[in-house]
């Protein structure tokens, strides 16, 4: 009879020891590996949203301005009759800064085919604040029903006054539709264009009371009219949960830490629905001015001689500016896992982040979890768009 076998005490020891060492290696190793794949996933994910948050914007700084007409129509007071869309000034660009917090970009542009070239007044035309419609239009055939249009009364060199803003109602031929054709309207048309603003087809924009938007007498030997077509006004900013400086209005339920985009309502105060998500993982957003204050050379962005988060004061100063800068800090998507103390230092605590206008504000943690902030990783883009519309209007003006 064979004597029976098989493991002792001590070989089975043994090999718990060994089990539990290649347990412990494979333990690291897929440690060593999570920590490589978040910090490849959150790098490669902050580098998308950084350079889709760059682009957007440029994308809209380079139709900035288009649809001002004169240089020296920049920063007059629109006016209309549209309590939730006045008393903003006709500028390309406009800079909120927020101590202590991001900054908001705001671009106005036209988008109609027309917006490139300012409509004049023939001979013998009048409008008064009663009347219905500009006659004898010069330069106004593309020009449609519907579009925003901005009436610059020209006050002269230097000056700068309030600009009314109204809705086309009909153009033309098209303005027998509502029974009445363009020589019945007021004042009667002759010849040339016609462009009517009737007050009981557009109510919210046009009416005939004093300063709504018209004053009591256009000058029509000098006023221009600059076609916006639906007029847009683009705002940029970052929101950021748990920040107090939070300067998006009313976007209260976006992801925490997110660029956000907003056409401004034209009917309607600003409401949460009004913000859409640009790109996420941005935490800050800082802009400057970028001015020419020489008008030396042909005034293209290498000229730009004093960079500003500063917003110009007068006409002389809008007239200066050419080119935007603009940085957003970008962070990681993924949390690094602290060491076992709680603790992350994936992110030095004193770590500043610089861009070539100054330094971003110190990062605050993320939302809502109140995850570290040093538990993230952080890159910052950055990038120079010239204003193309504003070289075009530093050119000489042979309109005005």
């Amino acid at each position: 009879m064979r004597p029976s076998s098989g493991f002792g005490l001590i070989e089975i020891m043994v090999s718990i020891v060994i089990s539990l060492l290649a347990s412990l290696a494979i333990y690291q190793t897929f440690s060593t590996s999570e920590g490589f794949r978040r910090a490849t996933l959150g790098n490669g994910n902050a580098q998308s949203s950084g350079g889709i948050a760059i682009m957007q914007i440029q994308k809209d700084l380079e139709r900035a301005g288009y649809g001002i007409g004169s240089k020296r129509a920049l920063n007059c007071n629109v006016v209309s009759k549209n309590a939730n869309y006045t008393g903003f000034g006709l500028v390309p660009v406009l800079i909120t800064s927020v101590k202590n917090g991001s900054d908001q970009i705001t671009i106005l542009y036209s988008d109609s085919t027309a917006g490139g070239m300012p409509a004049l007044f023939g001979d013998g035309t009048t409008h008064t604040n009663g009347d219905n419609q500009f006659a004898n239009i010069l330069l106004a055939g593309e020009f449609i029903t519907g579009d925003l249009v901005v009436a610059w009364p020209d006050p002269g060199k230097g000056v700068q006054t309030d600009c009314p803003l109204f809705k086309v109602t009909c153009t033309n031929a098209n303005c027998t539709d509502t029974g009445t054709t363009p020589a019945d309207g007021s004042p009667p048309s002759t010849k040339d264009f016609v462009l009517r603003h009737d007050s009981a087809t557009a109510p919210l924009w046009n009416s005939n009371v004093v300063n709504q938007p018209f004053p009591a007498q256009l000058p029509i030997n000098t006023t221009q009219l600059f076609d916006f077509g639906s007029m847009v006004r683009r705002t940029y900013c970052v929101f950021l949960a748990g920040d107090t400086t939070n300067p998006c209005t009313n976007a209260a339920d976006k992801i925490d830490g997110s660029l956000l985009s907003m056409d401004r309502p034209k009917d309607s105060a600003i409401k949460a629905n009004s913000w859409k998500a640009t790109s996420e993982n941005v935490i800050q957003l800082k802009a400057q001015y970028g001015l020419d204050t020489t008008g030396g050379g042909d005034n293209l962005s290498s000229n730009v001689n004093s960079w500003t988060g500063t917003t110009p004061a007068n006409l002389q100063q809008w007239q200066q500016l050419i080119a935007i800068r603009y940085a957003v800090l970008v962070r990681s998507n993924y949390p690094e896992k602290p060491k076992r103390d709680g603790s992350c230092d994936a992110t030095a605590s004193d770590a500043k982040f610089t861009w070539s206008g100054g330094e971003f504000n110190d990062p605050i943690d993320a939302q809502p979890s109140g995850t570290s902030w040093q538990c993230y990783r952080y890159t910052v883009h950055e990038t120079v768009v010239p204003l193309r519309n504003q070289l075009r209007l530093n050119q000489p003006d042979l309109l005005s």
